[in-house]
């Protein structure tokens, strides 16, 4: 028996058809293509965007290279023909998209506190190779050498409303990697950072894989990107939400004391019993050690860590403790007694670090077995104490470039630095990095620090310029949150000289990174509607969530070195619009004018407001969280 299709018998019939189901358009950016030539590796997607870039080999010797593919990355292995110094691997040649909008750079910074965040393209300087400028991988000072049309690890450049390109390296274990784009070139580096690896004739060193790709959803372009990295370099199992908390930092900075701790402990322990809110980690920042290598408690904590540690458990908290553990204080015993633990420049000088003139230290060499062994114990003791949840600062440190007892590259290094901490501490101590380098800190922890400081020792007020830096950070990293790690936002501040709005501003722009929520006003003296406020159950309860901003490219910035910068220069776009997966869209306003915005109706969770759809006057400062 002969079956005929539904459509055709009711042609048969004499009956009526429905109208077919419209053919959603063809998207050119899924036919991309990519391919390696023997000197060029091109990426061809018709309509979309396309690139070919240019091989050659940096240092002294004859090198032959090859790309290959592997699980969607192109892996570039060298090949030393007579024996020599590689220095560094450059990808360089002409790109396009497509779109109305002028191109710009959504870019990455080296570690936490560097810029992150969407910039116009503007001419490049280029050095003696031809390679572009990039800076900021130094000590914590150079984040102000970063230079704009560069990106660190991964950068994406595209059109608002059109079509993107992406390149970043697909895990970082063997050297530092960047990215810079102008206006008809684009460049991809491996190395060319002072690290040098010898090769003896005919022997080959494999970097990091390379992912090229195009697309029209630069979000959805970062989050595939993240999951190829996380193939590749698997990060840590997140069971559960991200953390809440509350930390000394932004009312304490270092002149924290245990009576200070003791009384925002019994406010949080109070705060639980009423209902308010629970909060699961208290945790004490720089200012409760002697100083920066001796890790024991100061004249301010007269119980002593282990003491203290046992009575913030007691009352049903997880303890959490700050540490730079990679600098040493050269005042110390530990430096004094072992003059070769310690990182070299290339010029043979010890490294030096002052922090703004506040210390002096030197930087541990993981590759000296006695040294590598002292870093661990002070991890393991600390936990071995209670602390069970680290704040590990300053870790750029294990990843700069210099002399060290073993031959390895900074990046190397780093990989060795988190390896001893990570055993050291444990599988069940959470551990946040702070100051870290972004692509090379996937797999060690539970939470990252994704943007710099918003308030200082010598400015300790909350400010919106400080606010809107970190934000702007948060839409330039939010990808990562839940795919490599929790993101960690900094803390919230809702204390004067914020206003009301001001708070709700500061509450919302925490709530869109999906991640840790911690408190950072004294629990003790705060405003308790503010406090409150913070604690609002249902906006708390979008931690672990993926929100992502609403045309992330248009928010273009203006390339700058910290928050304080900011103040004076206001030249930071943060996105008005974020959408979380269950439905619900923030509206965001940190600039210093009112914007109109598309409101989604609802019920606004902070306020308690209920709206039809439609548009809404946010005022300098707003935030609003509307649930459908």
């Amino acid at each position: 028996m002969r079956l005929f299709p539904l459509a055709a018998i009711s042609v048969l019939l004499g009956c009526p058809t429905s109208e077919p189901a419209p053919v959603p358009p063809v998207d050119p950016c899924d036919g991309a293509t990519a391919a390696w030539d023997g000197a060029a590796l091109s990426l061809d997607a018709p309509g979309c965007a396309g690139a070919t870039l240019q091989a050659r080999v940096l240092g002294a010797g004859d090198w032959s290279v090859a790309f290959d593919p592997v699980d969607g990355a192109w892996v570039p292995t060298i090949t030393a023909n007579a024996g020599g110094v590689f220095e560094g691997l450059v990808l360089q040649g002409a790109w396009t998209t497509e779109g109305a909008a002028e191109p710009v750079l959504w870019r990455q910074g080296f570690q936490s506190w560097s810029f992150a965040g969407v910039l116009a393209l503007e001419p490049l300087v280029l050095d003696a190779d031809g390679v572009p400028e990039v800076g900021g991988d130094g000590d914590a000072t150079s984040v102000a050498q970063e230079q704009v049309g560069t990106s660190w690890w991964v950068g994406l450049v595209g059109r608002d409303a059109g079509t993107s390109l992406l390149l970043g390296a697909q895990g970082s274990e063997t050297t530092r990697f960047f990215v810079a784009f102008d206006e008809q070139t684009a460049w991809a580096v491996w190395g060319h950072r002072g690290d040098g690896i010898a090769l003896e004739p005919g022997a080959s060193i494999t970097l990091d894989p390379l992912v090229i790709a195009a697309g029209s959803d630069p979000f959805a372009l970062h989050t595939d990107y993240a999951a190829a990295v996380a193939r590749r370099q698997p990060p840590r199992a997140l069971a559960g939400p991200p953390i809440t908390g509350w930390a000394t930092w932004y009312e304490f900075f270092e002149d924290v004391t245990e009576a200070d701790v003791r009384a925002n402990l019994d406010a949080a322990t109070a705060m639980r019993a009423s209902g308010e809110g629970d909060l699961e980690v208290i945790q004490i920042d720089d200012g409760w050690q002697q100083v920066w290598g001796d890790w024991t408690a100061d004249a301010g904590f007269p119980s002593g860590m282990q003491g203290l540690a046992t009575d913030i458990a007691a009352a049903g908290f997880v303890p959490g403790l700050w540490m730079a553990p990679m600098y040493v204080d050269r005042s110390t015993g530990t430096y004094l007694d072992n003059p070769d633990w310690w990182v070299r420049d290339l010029g043979g000088d010890e490294l030096r670090f002052t922090n703004l003139n506040s210390g002096d230290y030197a930087v541990i060499d993981v590759t000296h077995p006695d040294a590598a062994a002292w870093l661990g114990l002070q991890i393991a003791d600390r936990v071995a104490e209670g602390w069970t949840y680290l704040k590990l600062d300053f870790l750029y440190a294990a990843a700069e470039v210099g002399l060290r007892r073993e031959q390895i590259t900074g990046v190397q290094a780093y990989h060795r630095a988190l390896q001893i901490m990570r055993e050291a501490a444990g599988e069940s101590t959470w551990l946040l990095l702070c100051g870290a380098p972004f692509l090379p800190s996937v797999g060690y922890a539970e939470s990252y620090r994704s943007g710099a400081d918003i308030a200082f020792s010598f400015d300790g007020r909350p400010q919106r310029g400080y606010l809107r830096w970190q934000v702007r950070s948060t839409a330039a990293r939010s990808w990562t949150n839940g795919a490599w790690w929790w993101m960690d936002a900094d803390q919230i501040l809702v204390r004067d000289p914020f206003d009301a709005l001001d708070a709700t501003g500061s509450i919302v722009g925490n709530a869109v990174s999906g991640g840790v929520w911690m408190l950072g006003d004294d629990l003790v003296t705060v405003d308790p509607a503010r406090r409150a406020l913070a604690m609002t159950a249902a906006v708390v309860a979008l931690r672990g969530d993926a929100p992502r901003p609403t045309s992330p490219l248009a928010a273009v910035s203006g390339l700058d070195a910290s928050p304080v910068v900011e103040q004076f220069a206001q030249d930071d776009s943060v996105p008005t619009v974020w959408r979380f997966a269950d439905g619900a869209v923030a509206l965001l306003n940190l600039g210093e004018d009112p914007v109109w915005v598309d409101g989604p109706g609802g019920a606004e969770l902070l306020t308690g407001e209920a709206a039809g759809a439609g548009e809404r006057l946010l005022l300098p400062g707003a935030g609003e969280i509307w649930a459908p």
